[in-house]
């Protein structure tokens, strides 16, 4: 059986950002060969990425660089491409350029489409505009009424991984609408994992793209007045000016950030550290890192959801606004509470046992098998 994958970005793009996940694009081992669409000009050896086919062949297959001004000149070579490959299913990883062209291969050739939604398309767009990012806001407006409905309404299946998804693909047509979140392997995302390091003082941990909408500036006010180290792990547009602040406040011996950690190795920094905090500016959903931390054990503070829509974490994560004190007193009270530290971290991990990995794998896979049975 094979499947084929137009993914979000470029392997190469997940490679250097350390995304390689085993099995990522072939749940439960369920293909034998995972073909990958890439529609970029820069990619990476397939060696190198194996890993996320699981015990799959990876083939990737470049089309090269296909945006919004070209995407319809690449139909015909993408249909001619996926009827030699002759899948069991197409997945596209958005509903935008690699949606439109998996629709269009999959109706041509009547292979079940199944499309996935990581982000609100609205929200972004309504983001774009309120940032004064109003060339993203025109292609978002445009790939809204030209690409999004079409996609969403003609897909066999649509993968919401969070909740708050859910309301914005049903507002597009989507019909057949399953909610799997991201996949969290517990063998590796677990409190029994050898510890990085050790240290004599708290450690808070924030993992993430430095971006706007995840800016830690925040917390990283929040640690000044407090007898903690704070350890941020990712690269982003932001990187520089969040170090001129910490060497601004004078924190340059309580904050410490590392560009890059490999995903196999990210565990180990968890496991090493007390609290894990994030910053989100309205944004809903439910990130990758903070499922981590989750499985690992951490107790998780959070900025609160500009959406009203409740995702399954919750009950297990110490909500704050987003502003340097809230930060801080959550901090406070979780370091020197620790029946409070102990509970959070019970329910992370118990909230954790029902959505990890192999029970999303599974849901996956039933999605799969019910579309080529019908």
């Amino acid at each position: 059986m094979k499947v084929c994958v137009f993914p979000n970005d470029s392997l190469l793009s997940y490679y250097q950002k350390g995304e390689i996940k085993e099995g990522y694009f072939n749940p439960k081992n369920y293909f034998q060969e995972v073909h990958v669409i890439s529609l970029f000009d820069e990619e990476i050896d397939e060696n190198k990425v194996q890993k996320l086919a699981g015990s799959g062949t990876l083939k990737i297959h470049k089309i090269g660089k296909t945006n919004l001004t070209n995407y319809q000149n690449s139909e015909e070579r993408v249909i001619k491409l996926i009827q030699k490959i002759n899948p069991s299913i197409i997945r596209a990883f958005n509903p935008l350029v690699q949606g439109w062209l998996a629709i269009k291969a999959g109706k041509e050739l009547q292979i079940p489409i199944v499309i996935s939604l990581h982000t609100n398309y609205e929200q972004q767009k309504s983001e774009s505009k309120k940032r004064g990012k109003y060339f993203r806001f025109l292609k978002l407006t445009y790939t809204a009424n030209k690409i999004e409905k079409y996609v969403l309404k003609n897909a066999d299946a649509v993968i919401c991984v969070y909740e708050f998804i859910v309301d914005y693909a049903k507002k597009m047509g989507a019909n057949n609408i399953h909610v799997i979140y991201n996949k969290i392997d517990l063998q590796q995302f677990s409190p029994n994992i050898k510890k990085k390091f050790f240290s004599k003082i708290p450690v808070i941990l924030t993992v993430g793209r430095l971006i706007d909408q995840k800016n830690p500036k925040h917390i990283i006010e929040a640690v000044k007045n407090l007898q903690v180290e704070l350890l941020i792990i990712g690269d982003g547009p932001n990187y520089n000016s969040l170090n001129y602040l910490v060497q601004s406040l004078e924190l340059s011996n309580k904050v410490k950030f590392i560009k890059s950690v490999p995903h196999e190795k990210l565990n180990s920094y968890y496991v090493s550290s007390d609290i894990f905090a994030q910053s989100l500016e309205n944004l809903g959903g439910i990130s990758m890192p903070v499922m981590e931390a989750m499985a690992c054990g951490l107790p998780v503070v959070m900025t609160e959801r500009s959406e009203s829509c409740p995702e399954i974490i919750d009950d297990a994560v110490f909500f704050v606004k987003n502003n340097p004190l809230e930060f801080q007193n959550a901090f406070k009270k979780i370091l020197s509470d620790l029946e409070l530290k102990n509970s959070l971290e019970k329910k992370s991990l118990e909230i954790m046992a029902k959505i990890g990995g192999d029970v999303m794998e599974k849901k996956e896979c039933e999605l799969y098998q019910e579309l080529l049975n019908k």
